[in-house]
């Protein structure tokens, strides 16, 4: 994880700088624009299917939980993506696949059920090691883990959490990466995080002096919305 040439470039929702997020358009932006790869979101819809969606409600429709993916795909005007769609528009690039679970969330579902989706879901992809499954949420992810073992899943922390208690309970999790906001990290977080086994990926890093420093640190992966820009920093062209 911290032996390649430059971090990862992973679009944020795509390359979605100037795009829909989550989009068709966003994810086939990603290697032209000289990226690795893509984060994206993914919610169960009330047919148990999993979209490729960031919110938990449809303004003036409402909840994805609550509605087939048909129903949600009609209101938002169509373009609405599954994640089988996303993953064939991304074959072969890295993938960071966030399951979206919040209690606190309108129409909440489950993690247990969105995460027995996804594990069903990547049967068909034996273990990809372009594959990474994601979330804030500890429940999530070992469900997730306990039934699709091979492959690798990152913890997530929100803005302003402490980068050290996450090391540690993603070790003690079994987790492979830790994905903590780009402004909780250091040089020693790093290589606390490195000497533990932990790859680290960072988010969502926008500004190009913080791509560069980051690089510079080590860092195994960028997530951002620019991935054109990111690319042309660690390239040296800006």
């Amino acid at each position: 994880m911290t032996n390649q040439k430059r971090p990862m470039i992973l679009g944020h929702r795509g390359a979605s700088f100037g795009r829909v997020d989550n989009s068709r358009e966003a994810f086939e932006s990603i290697a032209p624009e000289g990226g690795d790869g893509a984060e994206l979101d993914v919610r169960a819809t009330s047919d148990g299917v999993l979209a490729v969606i960031h919110d938990p409600v449809i303004r003036g429709y409402g909840a994805v939980a609550e509605h087939s993916f048909e129903e949600i795909s009609k209101a938002m005007g169509g373009g609405l993506l599954r994640l089988s769609d996303a993953l064939e528009i991304l074959n072969g690039q890295f993938v960071d696949i966030e399951i979206k679970s919040d209690p606190k969330e309108v129409g909440w579902v489950p993690s247990e059920l969105t995460s027995r989706l996804l594990a069903k879901e990547l049967s068909n992809y034996g273990g990809s090691s372009r594959l990474m499954v994601s979330s804030f949420s500890i429940r999530a992810l070992e469900v997730f883990s306990n039934l699709a073992p091979d492959f690798a899943i990152g913890l997530l922390t929100s803005i302003g959490s402490d980068a050290v208690a996450l090391c540690h309970a993603a070790t003690e999790m079994g987790a492979n990466y830790i994905l903590p906001h780009h402004s909780s990290l250091d040089g020693q977080v790093l290589k606390d995080a490195h000497e533990l086994g932990l790859g680290v990926i960072a988010w969502t890093v926008d500004l190009n002096e913080r791509v560069s420093t980051l690089a510079k640190l080590g860092i195994d992966g960028i997530i951002t919305n620019k991935v054109e820009a990111a690319v042309a920093v660690l390239s040296g062209a800006a």
